[in-house]
């Protein structure tokens, strides 16, 4: 090679490199704390009916740490709710990302006397607002907000998301280089293998009882997993025999060093002699499909006994594009044919542990019934098809794409004598059955009196008799409502007012040397529709927090001393109506 042609290739290859960067640059964001980063959950982990899309991040039991602005840019929006990510920002970054920061106590000082004047504005405590790009410009390593536990959280953290502004998806955090030491392997608790169809038998050989355990068209069977010392090597030594075709799913969990959470892993595969059969990689995914998270996962042994399997094999109606599988994961055993099955679980910082174990194919008994099916009538349910189901009193009408996989639907209405209900009891399939789309719904209220029609609405009636609201309403003989997921239905009414109750005032106290009126609202059905408080009847923002219960307002300055009267209005989704007066000093 001469001196030119070895200048040409070195100047196509800088000129490559710049044409394909790093989409995702370890120096591009900051942490959003100024504390060690500790999870106390990762991106994509499951939750339930959707994926995180976040990272949250350990505060130490305590509100109050600043939170950065993670790079350059401007706040793109600005939300305060009592659920979900409670106080929010989001900011937008000139690299086409967005920044998300949730759960947060209060907001740096421009943006907080903003959004309070928008509440006063809207008389609301929750509102949200778009900015403009030139109305809260970000530093990077500037102070935004403190961190908290607003909305939804379960104690105090931060939620931090980066999201693709060009697509609207969560990408993962941890791609972006932040310093969280992580040496930790994952680890496999367990197996289940399914024999898929009515065709397909599992046998199970548990060397340590010296039983079989046999599964058989539609059901499956655990396989508890033991790890090799310290290693990152788990194994099995039960002999698995099957025919026909079969799956599998697997149980497992990452971690990472200064937590004990378990957190969400990034690929798992799953190998049969050596070639690949199924892979999921938790690089992004969108928030419109969060909900086939009950496909990816086995969602009846969840409902049963709240552990994670994650399905290595493609349900029919699972949509999530995370997955690269030979024949939908889906495993065809024939006689005498040997299987060696490996799962390889890693994490997003390359940590990985596998398990190895084998299927020996046998020959299929003549006739094999499932041990769980066709115990109802039943009619067949499809995720490409749209189905419609009346019986005497009850309607039901699930859209196309609202199951994931093909079913027997079940249903049997059975009597009722209660006094809270106004129906019999419908039994709509199976409960361990998600349901992914809403899907509208009619009963007939048999012994409904006029007067409680505006009060009527659907509940959801327990094998012991407890009954929690649905929705719907009264409408032409029947009452309606959507459901998104089976269970046992009838018609309730709601005819109780909320409950409001003083925390830290009485009737003529002197308030001037308190901070806060706090009160405790709830409703026990149908749930607070809204609320409102007066003070001298002028409005005033009582902040809530819905998973406590508690509206409170913080004496800002606006209340003049003397005597004053506080009046708080809570009404409930079907009207019912509490207030409560108090006089008080200040």
């Amino acid at each position: 090679m001469n001196i030119r042609s070895f200048f040409v290739g070195i100047a196509a290859l800088v000129l490559l490199g710049s044409a394909n960067p790093d989409p995702y640059p370890d120096n591009y964001f900051r942490s959003p704390l100024g504390i060690p980063l500790y999870l106390a959950g990762g991106f994509a982990e499951m939750r339930s009916n959707h994926f995180h899309g976040g990272l949250d991040i350990k505060i130490q039991g305590q509100t109050g740490y600043r939170v950065y602005g993670a790079a350059d840019g401007w706040i793109s929006r600005i939300s305060i709710s009592a659920s979900g990510y409670g106080n929010a920002l989001y900011v937008s970054h000139p690299n086409g990302y967005m920044t998300v920061y949730g759960h947060l106590d209060s907001f740096r000082g421009d943006v907080k006397d903003f959004m309070k004047k928008l509440q006063y504005e809207k008389q609301s405590f929750a509102v949200e607002y778009f900015p403009s790009k030139g109305e809260f410009p970000v530093v990077q390593g500037e102070e935004i907000a403190l961190s908290g536990n607003s909305g939804g959280s379960s104690g105090p953290h931060l939620h931090f998301e980066i999201r693709d502004e060009r697509t609207g998806f969560p990408v993962n955090p941890l791609k972006w280089g932040f310093d969280i030491k992580d040496e930790t392997v994952p680890r496999i608790f367990r197996v289940k293998v399914y024999a898929l169809d009515d065709n397909s038998v599992v046998r199970l050989h548990d060397k340590k009882s010296g039983g079989w355990v046999t599964v058989k068209g539609g059901d499956s069977a655990t396989i508890d997993v033991t790890r090799e010392g310290s290693t990152n090597v788990f194994s099995r030594i039960d002999r698995i025999e099957a025919a026909g075709e079969i799956a599998f799913s697997v149980q497992s969990h990452d971690y990472h060093e200064g937590s004990t959470n378990r957190l969400g892993l990034y690929t798992i595969q799953l190998t049969n002699n050596g070639k690949p059969l199924f892979k999921s990689s938790m690089d992004q995914f969108s928030f419109d499909q969060t909900r086939y998270l009950n496909a990816h996962v086995d969602y009846a042994e969840f409902r049963r006994t709240g552990r994670w399997f994650q399905r290595s094999y493609v349900l029919p109606g699972n949509k999530l594009p995370l997955y690269q599988a030979v024949n939908r994961g889906v495993l065809a055993v024939r006689n005498q044919e040997k299987h060696s099955m490996q799962y390889e679980v890693t994490d997003a910082y390359g940590n990985n542990a596998s398990l190895q174990f084998s299927v020996t194919g046998i020959e299929p008994p003549s006739t094999i019934v499932s041990a769980s099916s066709r115990t109802l009538p039943y009619f067949d349910l499809s995720p490409e098809e749209s189905f419609s189901f009346r019986a005497e009193g009850f309607a039901l009408n699930l859209p196309a794409g609202a199951v994931y996989d093909v079913d027997h639907f079940s249903y049997k209405s059975e009597a009722s004598t209660a006094q809270n209900l106004y129906s019999d009891i419908h039994v709509v399939h199976k409960s361990n059955v998600p349901l992914h789309s809403w899907a509208p719904m009619e009963i007939v209220p048999t012994r409904l009196p006029a007067e409680l029609r505006d009060k009527a609405g659907i509940v959801r009636v327990s094998s012991n008799g407890s009954i929690s609201w649905m929705g719907g309403a009264y409408e032409r003989g029947v009452v309606k409502t959507n459901i998104r997921g089976f269970d046992r239905f009838a018609v309730g009414v709601d005819t109780d007012k909320p409950t409001i109750r003083s925390l830290n005032m009485k009737a003529n106290q002197n308030m001037t040397h308190t901070s806060q009126i706090r009160l405790r609202i709830a409703d026990g059905l149908s749930g607070i529709s809204s609320y409102n408080g007066r003070i001298d009847g002028k409005w005033v923002l009582f902040e809530y927090d819905s998973k406590n219960a508690l509206i409170y307002y913080t004496f800002d300055g606006g209340i003049a001393s003397g005597a004053h009267i506080l009046e708080v209005e809570v009404i409930d989704q079907k009207n019912n109506k509490a207030t409560l007066s108090l006089p008080f000093t200040r």
